[in-house]
Formats: structure tokens, sequence, C-alpha cells
């Protein structure tokens, strides 16, 4: 059974290069996805206007069909139907907000083949078809005329662009992105164009920090190496401090050690912020702007017990903040996924689980960045795990998946009224 609450385009690459080794890939989906938006795709109303509120399944397009479980003894297959059961487990990794409305990427686990959804209203979400397999998109980015997405095919980096969210074309730069092993983690809208941040090397090998600047989203050019990327891996990029701001951790993700900043004025050449006792003990996997505030970071400490976050107005000298401990049973794992502002001031999504497979999805809010409180919740947040997070239409929306251990199931949130900034 996959484990589900870990870094996850790492997790990602790592089974991919397990299927590799042993000669066999998991079981591939249908080629040609099925609908399965029903009529109603309001969202599921809340007991508490104040709580968020998830999008109802069948609102969200999956991919439906028959997969053979195994065969009989007189040889026949035996399969499950769908849509009484999910033939594929997918999951949601990141979303934006552009052009032709929201968009979401993320991945099928059978077979690993990168997708994408797309909405119009927030309410209801189509499915643009699959990547080929051995694929995962990791995170998308927006500005107004199009649409980036990075993530991994194979075990080399991959592009792609879109201007309506619908057809999407992979970028023709692949010099750019011709290393191996090559994961790329994160991109933003920047100066008319986009950044990419990555690193070259695996999750639990080496690992050296990559960038790449791109005038239009659809050709890019990595930044020169730099002694500032020696062993470590950006998670997160953001417009900010003297132009760009770029989070992660040093260290493999067996054995990681303090959190890793880095800025840069034009996108092709980075200074990385020098260590501090504010870094120690802790992981950063998320970065954001936030008016009124400035930079906001947040990830957990090296133990995975308790949530950690930074603020900076700079991206040179960094504050650490306190975080309520998770209000739930003890022995929680937490992970803070996602940073933006909206609400009081900043909001952090993520998820609180037991073990590897049991949690809940969990939001915070801040109004200075430094004092951060968990927000209520209801059934809504049972069992999910929230890894992105976009504003739209006053709202925030947050996307991952929920379902764990049975199945796992692409999923969209969206915060009370009025929570975008």
């Amino acid at each position: 059974m996959l484990t589900r609450r870990r870094s996850r385009i790492g997790a990602a690459a790592a089974l991919l290069a397990l299927a590799a080794c042993q000669g066999a890939a998991p079981a591939t989906p249908p080629s040609t996805p099925t609908t399965g938006v029903a009529a109603s795709a309001s969202p599921q109303a809340p007991s508490d206007p104040n709580l968020w509120t998830r999008i109802q399944p069948a609102a969200i397009e999956q991919p439906f069909g028959f997969m053979t479980v195994h065969v009989d003894a007189y040889g026949n297959p035996v399969t499950m139907c769908a849509p009484c059961h999910p033939a594929v487990d997918t999951t949601m990794t990141g979303v934006a907000s552009g052009p032709g409305g929201l968009v979401a990427v993320g991945w099928i686990f059978q077979g690993f083949h990168g997708e994408a959804w797309h909405s119009t209203d927030g309410s209801t979400w189509s499915l643009d078809g699959q990547l080929a397999e051995d694929s995962v998109l990791q995170a998308v980015a927006a500005d107004a005329s199009r649409y980036v997405a990075v993530g991994l095919d194979g075990q080399g980096g991959t592009a792609w662009s879109s201007a309506d969210g619908v057809t999407w074309q992979q970028t023709a730069s692949h010099e750019a992105f011709a290393a191996s092993p090559l994961r790329l983690t994160a991109v933003a809208s920047w100066n008319g164009g986009f950044v990419i941040a990555g690193y070259e090397g695996t999750e639990f090998g080496s690992g050296r920090a990559a960038f790449w600047l791109s005038s239009d989203g659809l050709t890019w050019q990595r930044a020169p190496d730099s002694d500032a990327f020696a062993d470590a891996r950006p998670a997160a990029v953001t417009a900010g401090g003297p132009g760009l701001v770029a989070v992660g951790t040093a260290g493999p993700a067996d054995a990681p050690r303090p959190a890793v900043v880095w800025t840069s004025a034009d996108g092709l050449h980075w200074r990385r912020v020098a260590a501090s006792p504010t870094f120690t003990g802790a992981r950063m996997r998320t970065v954001a702007s936030v008016p009124g505030i400035g930079l906001v970071a947040a990830g957990e400490d090296l133990s995975g017990d308790q949530g950690v976050v930074w603020t900076s107005s700079t991206g040179a000298v960094w504050k650490r903040g306190t975080v309520t401990a998770y209000h739930g049973s003890v022995g929680i794992q937490v992970r803070m996924y996602a940073a933006l502002a909206g609400g009081p001031g900043a909001v952090v999504v993520g998820t609180a689980t037991e073990g590897i497979q049991y949690g809940a999805a969990v939001a915070w809010t801040s109004k200075d960045g430094l004092t951060w409180t968990q927000q209520p919740a209801g059934v809504e947040f049972a069992d999910g795990e929230l890894t992105g997070l976009t504003a739209a239409r006053s709202r925030l929306y947050a996307v991952g998946d929920r379902g764990a251990p049975d199945v796992y199931v692409a999923t969209v949130w969206t915060s009370p009224p009025a929570w975008s900034r």
C-alpha cells in the first residue's frame, strides 16, 4: 500500500525508480477517461459558514473504467467495475488561477500519469486527459496569458504550457532540462515570465539546487551552477525580496538538515542566505509574499511533530513564529504544504496524520505571520490532505486528495467567503 503522508514529488520519483529497477511499472489506467461529473456541482454545504467547504466528489471528473484485479483459476480476468469504485487513485498537488479559470495538476498513481483539471466556476472540474506513463505534474503557476506546469518525466524534468488551461503542450526547450535525474518542484510567475525551482539528483541521494528562467513560459534558460546550490533542494519559489525568493531544505529526505533560503534579483544569479539559528531543526516547504506582512514561509520541525513558520521583509533575515499545537490526539505528524495571502492576513494549509495513513486536512491563519492559529474544521477535512492553494472569486481554493487508506481521490476545497486578498 502506498504511504501518502510524505514528500510528494520525491516519493513519486522514488517509486518510479523502484518500478524501473524491478522491471515492471504499476498497472496502467484506461487511456481515455470517462466523465465522473454528475448534474449537481454545488459544494458540500457546511453546517458552519466559517468552515471550509469540500466540493462534491461527483463534481470533480475522475478517470473511471474497468481495471483487471486478477485472473481466476480458469484463466478468466476478474475485474471491478467503475464508477462503483474508482479504477485508479488520483491526487492534486498544485493549483493556479489564470486566463481560463482555475487549473489543478497532479497525477494518477497507477502507472504514474500526470494529470490536469480545469474549472471555470470553481465548482465543476473537468479532466483534460493524461500525460504519458512515468510522469508526474507537481506544481502550476499562471499569469494573464498562460499556465505553466512542471514535474517529472521518467527520471528527468518536464514543463508544460497552456493558454486556456485545457490544451497543453510540452515546452520545446528540452535541452534546458537535459540533466538526469532531475526534479522540477515549483514554478512561479514573475516579471512577465516564469521561474522554475528544482534540483539535480534524487530525493534520498545527493541533490543540487537548480533554477530556470523563461520570458514567455515556452522556452527556458537554466541558471548557471553555483556554490550556493550545493547539497540542497528547493521546495517553493515566489516573487519577493530583491526579486525572487526560494526556500527548501539541505540534505537528503531521510536525513534532512536545516532550512535553506535563496534570493535572486534576475532569476539567473542566486544567493544563498547565510545559515542562521532560526533555520535550525526545521524544513521549509512553502513561501508566499503577503501584503502587509512580507514574506511568509512554513514547514515543520525535522521530527515532523510541529509546524514551523517564518517571516521576512527582504528574504535575507528571517524571524521564526509560533504555531498552535494540532487540536487532536497525541502522536500527530504535521505537514505545512502551501502558504498564501488570505483570511485575516495569511493562510497555510497542510495535513496532520497519525502514523502514515490516517489523518485530516488542516488550515492555519495569522494576522502578522508570526502567531498562527489552527482553524476550526468539520467532516469536510476528514481523511484529507491539502497540498496546493490559490485565490479566485473572493475565496481561496485548496487542492489535494482524500480517502486514505482505501482510495486516494483528487479533491478540491473552498475557504469561507471573502478570504481572498
